[in-house]
């Protein structure tokens, strides 16, 4: 609402990854509704000791946001710190906080800050990620039952995550849904030619794209798999494995060494810069989710921007986000499925049926709705 103040808790720049950037995109949304809009982000977020990838922060010299004012000062592991920003929370005269909540690692300290810092004024909602996380540790259900208590209200990016919180986790407060924006931060789809050159890969081929950060309940492994059962069909498609791996990489190379296709499959083993998203995905012929568990994925809504097919498994709300057979496949997340689906989506009469399916499709995941979502939780 046009006047508020608005803050946003959440990783933002400079951190890296899809949440962060999401909610640097948040923002940018309520300052065009007129809010006056303040990020407040962490200056120490995951310690190093528990951190699984390289860096947890953007290459140097990544431009901040436009307009987005931002303020580092959340620690997560330091009580002192979540009762000193509960305090500021309190006297900031904000009339709505949002805050994202993707794990219950950080249930302690955005718990504190929310119970110190909300008042009848200020309307304290979360935007929920995850309710309950892909990697499950000793101590989840509880840390997130005390994060959930300190709600407001509550907006989910996938459907399941209404039962989860009402039957899990017993809300009682208001839950809506809303699915997760268009990723449309990377700037416009570029031509084949210009992405291959980009990418230094061979412009005659045709590519299956794996896109995103690997671990374990992505799968990546039975896309591996799957692929090499179709591979003989399609000599003209390879794969692409893009993002940094969470897990032992190696693990995967055994399976690509076992199955003999590293001259089918092009690695790139490390965390995708912003200013070259667009290529991996302008370059590719089709996305593909073979996630084994979901919630729901912020790499759909990077192809929806590109207007890019995709092959998903039926899983969390990945089904919803991507409707059967008309902006791409759902299938079963075992290797033989994966495969037939794979088999089906390498026919360029298909792919460009729903490419320009997406064109009409994407129109539901504008920001506007996710911020109407919110405001009406008031």
């Amino acid at each position: 609402m046009k006047g508020q103040k608005t803050i946003i808790i959440a990783p933002a720049f400079p951190y890296r990854g899809g949440i962060a950037a999401t909610s640097d995109r948040l923002a940018q949304e309520y300052l065009k509704r007129g809010n006056e809009v303040e990020v407040w982000t962490f200056k120490l977020m995951y310690p190093k000791i528990i951190f699984p990838g390289k860096t947890q922060y953007l290459e140097e010299g990544t431009p901040a946001p436009e307009g987005v004012t931002i303020h580092r000062k959340i620690s997560s592991i330091n009580p002192f710190n979540w009762i000193k920003v509960g305090r500021q929370l309190k006297k900031s005269k904000a009339n709505q906080t949002i805050i994202r909540y993707w794990l219950p690692f950080m249930a302690p300290a955005l718990g504190t800050i929310a119970k110190i810092g909300k008042s009848k004024e200020n309307h304290v909602s979360c935007l929920v990620d995850n309710v309950i996380p892909h990697e499950k540790r000793m101590g989840d259900t509880f840390l997130s039952r005390y994060f959930f208590k300190q709600m407001d209200g509550f907006v989910v990016m996938a459907q399941e995550g209404i039962q989860q919180l009402k039957e899990v986790f017993k809300v009682k407060k208001k839950v809506h849904y809303s699915p997760h924006p268009l990723f449309d931060i990377y700037g416009e789809k570029l031509t084949k030619r210009d992405a291959c050159a980009a990418l230094n890969i061979n412009l005659e081929r045709k590519y299956i794209l794996s896109f995103g950060l690997i671990r374990k309940y992505k799968g990546v492994d039975l896309l591996i798999q799957a692929f090499a059962k179709i591979k003989d069909q399609h000599p003209d498609f390879d794969l692409i494995i893009a993002g940094e791996s969470y897990d032992n990489w190696e693990d995967y190379q055994t399976i690509i060494d076992e199955l003999n296709l590293n001259d089918r499959i092009i690695r790139k083993d490390n965390f995708i810069p912003n200013e070259e998203v667009k290529h991996y995905f302008s370059a590719a012929a089709f996305l593909a989710l073979t996630y084994r568990t979901a919630t729901q994925s912020g790499v759909t809504q990077i192809a929806y921007s590109m207007e890019l097919p995709m092959l998903v498994t039926n899983v969390g709300d990945l089904s919803n986000m991507v409707p059967h057979d008309k902006v791409g496949l759902v299938c079963e997340n075992s290797v033989e499925d994966i495969a037939k689906h794979i088999d089906l989506m390498c026919n360029d009469e298909k792919l460009a049926q729903y490419e320009a399916n997406i064109q009409e499709e994407k129109k539901k995941f504008e920001w506007s709705k996710l911020c109407d979502s919110i405001d009406s939780l008031k």
